[in-house]
């Protein structure tokens, strides 16, 4: 087989992507209270293959579930998103390729016909392939004379569809990158099918790319990749923006319209998708529609985002980006993406000596302009923009007061951004009357509630919890999504709610589920470091708690709040 070839256009490909995945910081640590319930698994799914798993989940869109999940490895461990354990491998370590020892034992048995003993020792082997695969893709090139291609090619095709092992799956798809399958069109399909699976987007791209090209017109190969590209939305969008090439309309206005939109990050993709759109050269249009120029709001916003990876300083030609988009924005700013990608550019402007500062007059002069304050005026009305009153120095506790007067459970987020204590007494007095507190309450499980449109009541007392307590709201994370980014939270430090809404404390006591609970022992641990006595009926919750509590880690703060 002619494998050299293929393998070195891989190479550059992976090459070409590593170029710019440079990352600045390492994925925040987790906490218990952002771990979501992992528990509940389908009966009938436990006889599937995970093959059979997804082409059976796919809906008549084409797409998987939002709420879809493959099996964990470790149904006890960390409840990784699907494809975010790989995503921080290539994003946020220095990577290095792993021993291949072991695996190179059962290619051999591969190799020699043992396909069920290499499966069983597939099967026990604790390894993650993506540390791996090009080390393994390398010495399989060296041993080719050595080893039986098409018993590999057997073993891959084969477990492709029948296996419930992830990592084997990985190891399949890694081989046959190496193989030439671009005939076999059912195999081709079946990758297209897995490549569906956030989990599994970024190994079968190297399959798909390549035979495709074979196999069809590079516009018409990109064209598949397209078609996949719509269809996930978590890390496989991330991995499969790379590939995507900007070869007609379409998919330009895409890559502008969606391409930052994951359920992860958008600062992921957000430099790839500038340099394979050309934003400057979008800019440069005489004529941009405001549906247009908020779209390349959202983008500039995923650009300067560089807590995770690098973004808009990668960019050659960034302040001649910045002074194009602020020329448009003088005239066409009305969202609050419009607002903060210019709040946000103005920090950055002030922050990078090199670039020209006679630009941050320019955001001044549209940030500050009636126009825009009386903009932000209408947002806080809707719910939004109160970063960027803030920023502007608009008073926006009475609005988050007057929107939560008409819309009590619509945007539970907004109050993290009251600063002043007599407004927080007001907004408890709210939801004390508001919220059926009793129908709220249960005997405790180990159980995390869902985040969801039918659980708005419990998303409300929970987020209040941690406003009372001084804690910033759950983020987003490498592991799991907790709560849906929301920009108009902020995390301030706010005044001292100390004992404010004994009510509601009491009520978090008794949920039945365990990060309310959690919130509730947070928020009382941090008032009694700063000297708030527990009032006797808190006590006395908490001692009934403490005879009930399921969770034995909580049940010891319990302890400690009693001593």
């Amino acid at each position: 087989m002619e494998i050299f070839k293929k393998f070195g256009l891989i190479l550059i490909l992976v090459l070409e992507i590593i170029a710019f995945l440079k990352c600045i910081k390492k994925p925040k640590e987790t906490s218990k209270e952002n771990l979501i319930e992992n528990e509940k698994e389908d009966l009938e799914n436990k006889n599937l293959s995970i093959y059979e798993l997804i082409k059976t989940s796919i809906q008549s869109n084409g797409e998987l579930p939002e709420d879809f999940k493959l099996p964990q490895k470790d149904p006890n461990g960390i409840p990784w998103a699907d494809g975010a354990m790989d995503g921080v491998y290539i994003y946020h370590t220095v990577r290095k390729e792993e021993n291949i020892e072991a695996l190179k034992s059962i290619v051999f048995q591969i190799s020699e016909g043992k396909f069920e003993e290499a499966q069983t020792n597939l099967d026990k082997l604790d390894f993650s392939m993506v540390s791996r695969r090009y080390s393994l893709l390398n010495w399989i090139i060296q041993e080719e004379e050595k080893i039986n291609l098409n018993n590999l090619y057997e073993f891959a095709t084969f477990q492709l569809t029948n296996s419930k092992n992830i990592e084997l799956i990985k190891f399949c798809l890694s081989v046959l990158t190496l193989m030439n399958i671009e005939t076999d069109k059912d195999t081709i399909e079946k990758v297209k099918t897995l490549a569906l699976s956030d989990e599994f987007t970024l190994y079968c791209l190297d399959i798909l790319v390549y035979c495709l090209d074979i196999l069809v017109q590079l516009e018409d190969s990109n064209d598949e990749i397209f078609e996949i590209a719509k269809k996930v939305k978590g890390w496989g969008r991330i991995y499969i923006i790379e590939y995507l090439q900007a070869t007609n309309n379409e998919i330009k206005e895409w890559i502008l319209e969606e391409g930052c939109h994951n359920n992860v990050l958008p600062a992921y993709t957000a430099y790839t998708c500038a340099k394979k759109i050309n934003l400057v050269e979008i800019l440069n249009e005489d004529k941009i529609s405001n549906k247009k120029f908020n779209d390349i709001s959202y983008l500039m916003n995923a650009l300067l985002d560089e807590s995770a990876i690098t973004g808009i300083s990668a960019l050659e030609d960034r302040e001649l980006l910045i002074e194009r988009y602020l020329e448009k924005a003088k005239y066409l700013s009305s969202t609050e993406d419009d607002y903060h990608a210019v709040m946000t550019l103005k920090e950055y402007i002030k922050n990078n000596k090199e670039i020209n500062d006679e630009l941050i007059k320019i955001c001044d002069e549209i940030l500050n302009s009636e126009k825009t304050r009386n903009n932000v005026k209408e947002l806080l009305k809707e719910g939004y923009g109160y970063n960027i009153a803030k920023y502007l120095g608009i008073d926006i506790d009475k609005y988050i007061l007057e929107y939560l007067q008409d819309n009590p459970l619509k945007n539970p987020y907004i109050v993290f951004n009251i600063s002043e204590r007599e407004n927080m007494e007001k907004l408890v007095s709210f939801i004390e009357k508001n919220l059926t507190l009793e129908k709220l309450k249960g005997a405790p499980t180990d159980k995390f509630y869902p985040k969801n449109e039918e659980n708005k009541e419990y998303i409300f007392l929970d987020t209040i919890i941690r406003k009372l307590g001084n804690f910033g709201r759950t983020e987003r994370n490498f592991v799991v999504t907790v709560y849906p980014v929301e920009p108009t939270a902020s995390m301030d430090e706010p005044e001292n709610f100390i004992g404010i809404g004994e009510n509601l404390i009491i009520c978090a006591l008794n949920s039945p589920y365990v990060d309310i609970r959690y919130g509730a022992v947070n928020t009382l641990e941090s008032w009694k470091e700063k000297g708030y006595i527990l009032s006797n009926e808190i006590v006395k919750n908490i001692k009934n708690l403490e005879k009930i509590e399921v969770d034995e880690e909580l049940k010891i703060k319990l302890n400690k709040l009693l001593k």
